[in-house]
């Protein structure tokens, strides 16, 4: 790559941002790179499309709403790529699109912050499938292949794009054929402000997991695993639509006489976590909790004081929480299929990388609760793992994408 020229003072920069209603981590990262973008003394613009809201009519077809309500990640996406595509940006000097479809609004100076397509039209679409999601396969296929179709020009007419990790780098060449991508490391969004406690402070928490109660986060996997270890405390701090079905879940395996060799961990979270037929009765313990929501004092004490914590998601794009809890000291254990989670942790350095079962995830665990010197090394590890992913480095590779979208010499290629 030639050099690349600094970027001049008092930009004017569009930040655009889907809303689908649901405020987590990414909404923090992207305030937290307007708010550095501000501080440099550029002016930033957040242009956002609330997809809970647009007119049924994508590119002029009425689509009736039995038919909407039966396809909404389709027709809502379809009807996304119109709206940011009709935004106004030539008051822009650049543009930093966020979320899938924000990447469709055209400009030649156009930054893509890229986490993620819409993933169950790419990566996700065979397990999407298998889990039951969609009730007529072979539609869904055909819909993936239109949403691909149309996302195809809009993605080859982006400037550069910053992706949030290795695995999804990776995905763009793998569906897109794009290569002009450098990488942009999150740094912590919960718990910056808060010094790690220190390397001798004990760890006497429970086992940790965080995380969306949603498909495909696996929480069911943690609890597959801790049922394996039914006198360690654990806890499950999250929301989502699963929440009741991973509350079965744990009622279910912890029946007296039940054998979790015999059991279907895949059938446990490759579902859609719909059928609770037979909930857990109101009252029930467990060495598991299920937190719900906590504020961030709280999810800093519980990984400052958590021996592990347990990332089980499949095919992660980064993994913030991998990283919060590695910043306080907390060893990860993440599965070989996780993505971007099993890009952050380099095994029996600084966590564990395991296969995606209860059985192997136990093990991991009870190898931390049991052996301190490895309990002491991964959590070194880890405090030197995420001393390298800081804001100020993250910053700078916002500041880098940005000029070199910024210096490119000819218009994007127009969306015919």
């Amino acid at each position: 790559m030639s050099a690349v020229a600094p970027l001049r003072p008092g930009l004017r920069i569009g930040v655009l941002k889907p809303e689908v209603g649901v405020t987590g981590g990414f909404e923090r990262v992207v305030g937290r790179v307007e708010a550095a973008l501000r501080a440099d003394g550029h002016e930033v613009v957040r242009t956002s499309v609330d997809l809970n809201a647009v007119p049924h009519r994508p590119f002029g077809v009425e689509v009736p709403d039995a038919a909407w309500a039966a396809a909404p990640e389709y027709f809502r996406h379809l009807a996304g790529v119109e709206a940011f595509e009709a935004v106004g940006t030539s008051h822009l000097d650049a543009v930093i699109s966020t979320q899938p479809p924000s990447f469709a609004t055209p400009h030649p100076h156009h930054l893509s912050l890229f986490f993620h397509h819409h993933r169950v039209y790419y990566d996700l679409e065979d397990v999407f499938i298998e889990a039951g999601y969609a009730a007529d396969p072979e539609l869904h296929r055909r819909a993936a292949a239109r949403v691909r179709a149309l996302d195809q020009p809009r993605l080859d007419a982006v400037t550069w794009f910053a992706a949030g990790s290795e695995t999804v780098r990776r995905r763009l060449g793998r569906f897109n054929g794009i290569d002009r991508v450098s990488l942009f490391h999150a740094g912590r969004a919960v718990g910056a402000e808060v010094d790690a406690p220190p390397p001798d402070a004990p760890r006497r928490g429970p086992v940790l997991c965080v995380g969306r109660f949603e498909f495909p986060k696996r929480p069911e996997l943690f609890v597959a695993a801790l049922r394996r270890l039914p006198q360690v405390p654990a806890t499950l701090v999250g929301v989502g639509g699963r929440t009741a079905w991973v509350r079965a879940v744990d009622h279910r395996l912890a029946r007296t006489g039940t054998d979790l060799d015999a059991v279907d961990e895949r059938a446990l979270w490759c579902c859609t976590g719909q059928d609770v037929t037979d909930p857990a009765p109101e009252g029930w313990a467990s060495n598991i909790a299920l937190a719900g929501s906590v504020d961030d004092a709280t999810l800093t004490h519980l990984y400052a004081t958590a021996p592990c914590v347990v990332a089980p998601a499949l095919d992660e794009d980064y993994g913030l929480t991998a990283v919060e809890a590695m910043a306080h000291g907390a060893p990860v254990v993440v599965c070989e299929d996780g993505g971007g989670l099993a890009d952050l942790v380099d095994h029996e350095v600084d966590g564990l990388v395991v296969p995606p079962t209860g059985a192997a995830l136990a093990g991991a665990v009870e190898r931390i609760l049991t052996d301190p010197d490895l309990a002491a090394t991964l959590s070194a590890g880890a405090r030197a793992r995420a001393a390298g992913v800081t804001w100020a480095r993250a910053e700078d590779e916002v500041r880098l994408a940005l000029a070199i979208a910024l210096d490119a010499a000819e218009p994007a290629t127009a969306v015919g």
